[in-house]
C-alpha cells in the first residue's frame, strides 16, 4: 500500500548519513533558512483516485486474529437483525468488559459480519482512551476524521464540537452506515459522534458502563471458562502444528483471559519447551501482566529493546521505519525484530500499511514496566528525538509531493546534499499518507511539545498545510498556541514568526481578515528580525492577499512588489510566475488592463513550462476576467472555460465556483440566458458546499441579475438580500464590503 512503498525504499536505502540527509532535507532552518511551503489561502485536496472513494476507505477495522474461539453467542446477538420500530436514532451496540477480555476482537468480528446491511460505509475509529494523553483523540479530531471519511469539505466556521458535531449529522441523515467506536470511556464523548439516521447503527467497546448511553443491545465480556480456554488455546496451538494436550490443559487452568490464553499459546507454539505456569497470579486482572512478563523473558536482548521503544510510541501504527528509529537500529533489522514479535503475540498485525503493527495496551503496559527498569532518561529522550527529526522529515516529503510548488529555500545546509529519500508514488499516495497517518503525526506533535524540544516549532509547521487542507483548524490553533509559548520562552524569533505566520492563514481561512493582518505584521517583523528573506517574501504574498481583500490595492501593490523583486532575484520559474500573476491581477482591478494582459502572459507562458497546472488556469481565468471587462465575450468564454476544465481536473472546488461564476456574467453578455443561469445556479452549488462565502455572495448577486433580466423582481430581491447578508458577514470578519467587492477578487492561491 502507499506507507509500503515509504517502508520498502527506506528499508532498501536505509543508512544514518542518509538519515541525516532525510533530516535535513525537511529542516525548515538551517543557518537562517526558511522553508517556503505554498501560502497564500486554504489549498484544495487532489482528486482520490477511485480506489480511494469508498466511504469511509481510511478508517476500515483492524485485522483480527485468525483464531476466533469461545465468542459465538455474542456474536449473534451483536449481528441479529434489529427492528427500527420506536427507535429515534441509530441502532447502539456496546459491548463492555476489563482489559484482555477481547471486546475489540469481538467488535472486528461484528464489524465484517454487519457490513453487507450498511452499504453506505463502515468506519473504524480508534479513540485510544487509554492511551497516552497526547495520543487520545479528541472530540474535534473524531468529527473532522469522520466528516474527511465522507468527503465532506471543511467548513472554516465550524470548528468546536457542537458545530462539527451538527455537520456530522447532516451528512449522515438517511445513510447507512456502520460507526465503530473502539475504546470509549464516557456518553459524553459518543454522543456528538451519533449519525442522524435510524437505518445507521454504532458499535462501542468500553472498559465500564456508558452512564446514560442508552443501548439498544449491551453485553459484558466476562473471563472464559476452563473448557472455552482450552478450545482457544487448542485451536491456537494446533494451528501452529502443535499437538500438545498437556500445554492446553495447563493454559486453560492458569488463564481465563482471551489476551493471556493467546499470548502464552503463541509462546508456547515459538518456545515448544516453553514451562506454562500452574498459576499466573492472585487475582485475574493479573494474567494479563503473568503472561507478558513471561514473554518479554523469552525475548532476545535486541527484541526487547525494540518492543520497549515502540511501547513508549505515542502513535498507534508502528512500522519498520518507526522501530528502527526509536531503537536505532538498521531498517531491516528492525522489520525483522518486528516480525518476531508478532509471532510472539507481542504485536498485532495493522492493514492500514504493508508491514504495520499495533500493541495492545496490556502489552503496553508491560514492556514500559520494563524500560522502568532498563532505559535511562537519556536515552528515551534521545529515541524522541530521533522520531522527532524522521516525523518532520515524512511530512515534509509527503507535503512537497502533495503540491509542487512547495519549495525548500537554502542558503546554507551544514555542507550536505540535500535530496528527498522518502518518496510517494504521486500526489494522491502522498496525500492519502497524510490521511492515513495524521492521528499518529498529531500524537508525535503533542509530544514534541510537551518534551518542550526545539524541533516542536519545525514539526508543527510542516504538518499545518495538511491541517488546513483537511479542516482540522482547532488542531491547528492547539499546536501552534503552545508552539508559539515555547519559542517565546526560548527567545527563538524565527520560530515566534513561524507560529504567527501560520495563525494568520487559519485567520484567513476563517475569514478573520484583521486579525490575519495583525498576525502577519508580527511576522514580518521577526523575519526581518532574523534576516530571513524567504519567510519575508512569503508574509509580504500574505499581505498582498490581506490587503487585497480589504480593498487597500496601494497596500497591496506594495507588498506584491516586494515579492516580485525576491522572486526576479531567483531561479524559480513557479515563484517568478506566480509574482506576475499577482502584479497581474490587481493591474486589472485598478484598470491598467494592456499591463494586466503583460504580467498573466508571461505567468501563463512560466506555469506551461514548470507544468503547474493550478497557476495556469488562475492565469486562464483572469484574462478571462479581463476580456469579460473588455467586451471581449468569445475570448474571455475560451479562457474561461479552459480554466475550469482544469480546475475540474484538479478537485479545486473553490476556483471551479469563481469560473463558473465568471462565465454566468460572459454568457449574460452574450445574451444567452439561460446558460449563465446554469453556470450561476452551479457556481452557488459549489461554493455553499465548500463554504466559500464570497463566491456564495457573487452567485447571489448575479442570479440578481439575471432574474432582474427576465423581469423576476421578487427572485432578484430575494438573491439580493442574501449576498448583502453574505456581505455583511464578510465585513464583520474584517472581510471585503459591499463597496470593495472588486477589490476582493480571490487572490492568487499558490496552495490552491
Amino acid at each position: 500500500m502507499i506507507a509500503g512503498g515509504l517502508t520498502n525504499l527506506l528499508t532498501m536505502t536505509w543508512n544514518w548519513w542518509l538519515f541525516g540527509g532525510l533530516v535535513l532535507m525537511t529542516i525548515l532552518v538551517s543557518a537562517g533558512t526558511l522553508i517556503a511551503l505554498p501560502r497564500g489561502g486554504p489549498p484544495h485536496p487532489v482528486t482520490p483516485q477511485a480506489e480511494d472513494q469508498e466511504a469511509g476507505a481510511l478508517l476500515q477495522p483492524p485485522s483480527g486474529t485468525r483464531v476466533f474461539i469461545g465468542r459465538s453467542r455474542e456474536l449473534r446477538r451483536l449481528t441479529a437483525p434489529a427492528s427500527t420500530e420506536s427507535r429515534l436514532g441509530p441502532l447502539i451496540l456496546v459491548i463492555t468488559g476489563m482489559p484482555g477480555t477481547g471486546k475489540t476482537e469481538l467488535a472486528i468480528r461484528a464489524a465484517h459480519a454487519l457490513t453487507a446491511r450498511y452499504p453506505d460505509g463502515l468506519f473504524w475509529l480508534g479513540l485510544r482512551t487509554y492511551a497516552a494523553a497526547e495520543s487520545r483523540m479528541t472530540g474535534t479530531e473524531a468529527l473532522r476524521t469522520l466528516l474527511n471519511a465522507l468527503d465532506v469539505p471543511p467548513n472554516p466556521n465550524a470548528t468546536t464540537v457542537n458545530a462539527l458535531s451538527r455537520e456530522w449529522r447532516a451528512a449522515t441523515m438517511g445513510k447507512k452506515m456502520l460507526i465503530v467506536l473502539d475504546d470509549a470511556d464516557s456518553a459524553e464523548q459518543i454522543r456528538p459522534l451519533l449519525p442522524a439516521a435510524e437505518e445507521a447503527a454504532v458499535l462501542v467497546t468500553t472498559r465500564h458502563v456508558l452512564i446514560g448511553l442508552d443501548p439498544d443491545q449491551s453485553m459484558t465480556l466476562t473471563p472464559f471458562t476452563r473448557a472455552q480456554a482450552a478450545g482457544l488455546a487448542g485451536a491456537i496451538l494446533r494451528r501452529a502444528g502443535l499437538h500438545d494436550p498437556q500445554a492446553v490443559a495447563a493454559i486453560a487452568a492458569a488463564f481465563r483471559l482471551p489476551l493471556a490464553i493467546r499470548q502464552m499459546s503463541d509462546l508456547k507454539a515459538a518456545n515448544p519447551t516453553q514451562h506454562i505456569p500452574t498459576s499466573p497470579g492472585e487475582k485475574i486482572s493479573d494474567e494479563t501482566a503473568a503472561a507478558f512478563a513471561r514473554s518479554l523473558a523469552a525475548l532476545t536482548k535486541a527484541a526487547r529493546l525494540v518492543l520497549r521503544r515502540v511501547a513508549h510510541y505515542p502513535g498507534s501504527l508502528i512500522t519498520a521505519p518507526i522501530a528502527a528509529v526509536l531503537a536505532d537500529q538498521q531498517i531491516s533489522k528492525a522489520t525483522t525484530l518486528l516480525a518476531t514479535l508478532y509471532q510472539r503475540g507481542l504485536l498485532i498485525a495493522d492493514n492500514r500499511t504493508s508491514g504495520g503493527y499495533r500493541i495492545h495496551d496490556a502489552v503496553r503496559a508491560a514492556a514500559l514496566i520494563e524500560s522502568d527498569k532498563r532505559d535511562s532518561s537519556r536515552h528515551l529522550a534521545a529515541a524522541d528525538e530521533r522520531l522527532f527529526r524522521y516525523t518532520r522529515s515524512a511530512i515534509g516529503a509527503a507535503v512537497l509531493m502533495v503540491d509542487s510548488n512547495a519549495l525548500i529555500a537554502c542558503i546554507e545546509a551544514d555542507g550536505h546534499h540535500l535530496a528527498s529519500l522518502l518518496q510517494h508514488e504521486s500526489d494522491v499516495a502522498a496525500l492519502r499518507w497524510l490521511d492515513r497517518h495524521h492521528p499518529d503525526l498529531l500524537a508525535v506533535a503533542r509530544r514534541c511539545l510537551s518534551a518542550r524540544s526545539p524541533e516542536a516549532w519545525r514539526l508543527i509547521y510542516q504538518l499545518e498545510f495538511y491541517q488546513r487542507m483537511r479542516g482540522f483548524y482547532t488542531e491547528i490553533i492547539e499546536l501552534h498556541s503552545q508552539a508559539l509559548s515555547l519559542t517565546q520562552h526560548t527567545g527563538d524569533s524565527l520560530g515566534q514568526g513561524a507560529m504567527h505566520h501560520n495563525l494568520g492563514l487559519v485567520d484567513m481561512r476563517t475569514s478573520n481578515y484583521q486579525a490575519a493582518l495583525t498576525r502577519f505584521q508580527t511576522a514580518l517583523a521577526l523575519y526581518e528580525q532574523v534576516g530571513s528573506r524567504a519567510g519575508q517574501a512569503e508574509i509580504h504574498h500574505e499581505l498582498c492577499n490581506v490587503n487585497k481583500w480589504l480593498g487597500d490595492l496601494a497596500q497591496a501593490r506594495a507588498h506584491a512588489t516586494f515579492c516580485f523583486e525576491v522572486a526576479s532575484s531567483g531561479e524559480d520559474l513557479v515563484e517568478l510566475a506566480f509574482a506576475h500573476a499577482t502584479l497581474g491581477i490587481l493591474d486589472r482591478l485598478e484598470g491598467s488592463y494592456t499591463a494586466a494582459r503583460e504580467h498573466l502572459t508571461r505567468a501563463m507562458k512560466l506555469f506551461e513550462q514548470a507544468g503547474q497546472r493550478r497557476g495556469l488556469g488562475i492565469c486562464h481565468r483572469q484574462l478571462g476576467m479581463l476580456d469579460e471587462r473588455l467586451s471581449r465575450y468569445h475570448d474571455a468564454r475560451a479562457h474561461l472555460d479552459h480554466a475550469l476544465s482544469l480546475f475540474q481536473e484538479l478537485g479545486d472546488l473553490m476556483n471551479q465556483a469563481d469560473a463558473h461564476h465568471n462565465l454566468a456574467v460572459v454568457h449574460r453578455g452574450l445574451g444567452s440566458l439561460v446558460t449563465a443561469h446554469e453556470h450561476a445556479t452551479t457556481a452557488l452549488a459549489l461554493a455553499s458546499q465548500i463554504n466559500h462565502f464570497q463566491g456564495q455572495a457573487d452567485a447571489h448577486t448575479e442570479l440578481a441579475q439575471l432574474a432582474q433580466a427576465t423581469g423576476d423582481h421578487t427572485a432578484a430581491r430575494a438573491h439580493l438580500h442574501h449576498a448583502r447578508d453574505l456581505h455583511r458577514r464578510l465585513h464583520q470578519h474584517g472581510g471585503p464590503g459591499p463597496d470593495v467587492l472588486d477589490a476582493g477578487d480571490p487572490a492568487v492561491r499558490r496552495d490552491g
